[in-house]
């Protein structure tokens, strides 16, 4: 069973009086163990599909399932379950209060289950996990744009979960720091079991991805060769362990 598979879905909004259809019959899987890229141009519809298939937007038509049960039949305390605990999404938005520090912030979400020491103590982790343990006492406002794609990262770490949903993490970040965050993210994924599906801003980050999808005009451009996942244009070979 794959960990999340979209079928066939399709999702309209509203610009004006204008209708536009996002997503055309969109199918796509994510599984266990690899990483998925997104690729198109801007307004291309990927963002729209990640929040769909992060279940943060309901398709007009079609089904999204993650772990066997679609995410739109979930009840709003049964989703918000799942964000909590099984499924990370990461984008480039900040915490609510500018003043905490990136530990607190990180840890906030695991303050009941864990108590507070606990929890920041988590957090410490998860920073030092992604190369940004000197962050833990900083604020949002004083960090590189590096460093927040790496706290964005730690922070949907932080929860343990089994998917990454990531809309654009590499977005004005240079080359050494896109493969810092891309091979964590295939290191995640390999090392750590989990599914990840993100957006990418060009070509060469496509490099570290098991599979490529290019979405235009909201519909994901047929496959090729690759008959395992459906609709994947490209696979690359896993990482090759060493003893």
């Amino acid at each position: 069973m794959d960990l999340l598979r979209l079928q066939a879905v399709e999702k309209t909004y509203w610009r004006g009086a204008a209708e536009i259809l996002a997503l055309r019959e969109v199918t796509l899987a994510v599984n266990a163990r690899e990483v998925v890229a997104i690729y198109g141009e801007r307004g291309a519809g990927k963002t729209t599909l990640l929040k769909v298939a992060a279940g943060f937007a309901r398709p007009d038509s079609g089904s999204v399932r993650f772990r066997g049960d679609e995410l739109g039949a979930l009840s709003r305390r049964r989703l918000a379950r799942v964000h909590r605990e099984q499924l990370g999404w990461v984008d480039r938005s900040g915490p609510h209060s500018a003043e905490l520090p990136m530990r607190v912030h990180l840890a906030l979400a695991l303050y009941r289950e864990l108590g507070p020491a606990d929890a920041e103590r988590r957090a410490v982790r998860a920073l030092a996990r992604v190369g940004a343990a000197d962050c833990a006492g900083e604020r949002w406002d004083d960090l590189s744009d590096t460093a927040r794609a790496l706290v964005g990262l730690a922070n949907a770490l932080v929860r343990e979960p089994q998917l990454l949903v990531l809309d654009d993490p590499l977005a004005g970040l240079g080359i050494v720091d896109r493969e810092h965050v891309l091979g964590l993210l295939r290191e995640a994924a390999e090392d750590g079991g989990l599914g990840v599906l993100l957006a990418v801003p060009d070509m060469p980050s496509l490099l570290h991805a098991h599979h490529v999808r290019a979405l235009s005009r909201g519909r994901l451009l047929a496959p090729s060769d690759d008959t395992d996942a459906p609709g994947a244009v490209l696979q690359f070979p896993r990482r090759r362990r060493t003893a």
